[in-house]
């Protein structure tokens, strides 16, 4: 198996905590898959991913929109046992409107897709959360991987990239193990987008490509 796609993000890892990353950032590339967005939710039912059950349902919400009244009552009433009071009547309110337009902005840990009703937060209040994500992670965590693995289980992809991708950009000596990650969470989302950018910033710092920058390259042009 190519170094980039183990460990953290290896399809054969029995860590729960490993699957549902994996899972978040298949979600992030294929939005529509709602098998995906199933195994996301029956994950996040294990006791140690719960947290994380809000945010799995309301990605699959998101991707239904209007469609899918039947499945997104049945995923409801399956996970409603374990979800809070006030995550209950999140969904049910959405469900009897079958939009969320009205709905308080709500991000739920776990969440990697945006609702309607969030679409029209401002900036500031983006700039309030990824600070105080930021402040959380510098209190609790000490390298860069850890951070990024958190980030990918909250939902936030955009800031385990960044973390990532900054970390090496700042180095003189070579991360292999930071380039791996970061190479898996392309990998995964396929961010095209992203990897061509990062590349392309690595070249221009001088910093040598090895074959997995390569490889995920030629992989990345069939995304």
């Amino acid at each position: 198996m190519t170094s980039f796609i183990s460990d953290l993000n290896s399809i054969d890892s029995k860590d729960p905590l490993c699957k549902w990353r994996r899972l978040t950032l298949a979600v992030r590339a294929n939005p529509k898959e709602l098998s995906t967005h199933t195994q996301r939710i029956m994950l996040a039912m294990d006791i140690h991913l719960q947290p994380y059950l809000s945010g799995a349902l309301q990605d699959f919400f998101i991707t239904l929109k209007t469609t899918g009244s039947a499945i997104k009552e049945k995923m409801f009433n399956l996970t409603s046992p374990l979800l809070s009071i006030s995550s209950r009547a999140y969904f049910r309110e959405w469900l009897e409107k079958n939009t969320d337009h009205n709905l308080d902005c709500i991000r739920y840990p776990g969440a990697t897709l945006i609702s309607d009703s969030c679409r029209q937060t401002s900036s500031n209040e983006e700039e309030d959360e990824a600070t105080i994500l930021t402040e959380f992670l510098n209190e609790n965590y000490d390298n860069p991987i850890d951070k990024a693995r958190y980030c990918v289980a909250y939902g936030s992809i955009e800031e385990s990239q960044t973390l990532l991708e900054r970390d090496i950009l700042s180095k003189e000596r070579k991360q292999p193990l930071v380039e791996q990650e970061l190479l898996g969470i392309y990998y995964h989302s396929q961010n095209k987008e992203a990897l061509e950018a990062m590349i392309q910033n690595m070249l221009n710092a001088k910093k040598p490509l090895s074959e997995d920058w390569k490889t995920i390259q030629s992989i990345a042009k069939e995304w």
